[in-house]
């Protein structure tokens, strides 16, 4: 299983729309998710044995109610499924596309 799979089976329980890198379609409120890095997390044997991941997790809405909500619930969600936050996550407000914004960066392990 790859770590794309990973985040997007983790977060299909929230039934928001979910996408690797960039957003795809016309949607107002969603989630889009990257890697900013990855390491070998265990050797043995001169073989990579678990890979670890630094994933960036973004929620963005046009809906200031449901901004604060979708940031918690999607927080909860991953670090129920075991990823470790990192870093810190302002709020941010887009001004060219009026969306709110929050960028969430976790840390996970994945036995390859």
């Amino acid at each position: 299983m790859s770590i794309y799979s990973v985040v997007m089976s983790t977060l299909k329980p929230l039934a928001i729309p979910t996408f690797p890198i960039i957003k795809r379609g016309d949607h107002d409120t969603y989630i889009t998710f990257f890697l900013y890095n990855d390491i070998a997390a265990f050797i043995a044997d001169d073989k990579e044995q678990k890979t670890a991941y630094y994933v960036q997790v973004d929620v963005w809405t046009k809906d200031a109610l449901v901004f604060t909500e979708l940031y918690e619930k999607t927080r909860q969600t991953l670090i129920e499924a075991g990823f470790i936050r990192r870093g810190v996550s302002p709020d941010l407000y887009e001004e060219d596309t009026q969306i709110y914004h929050k960028g969430l960066r976790f840390y996970y392990v994945l036995k390859q």
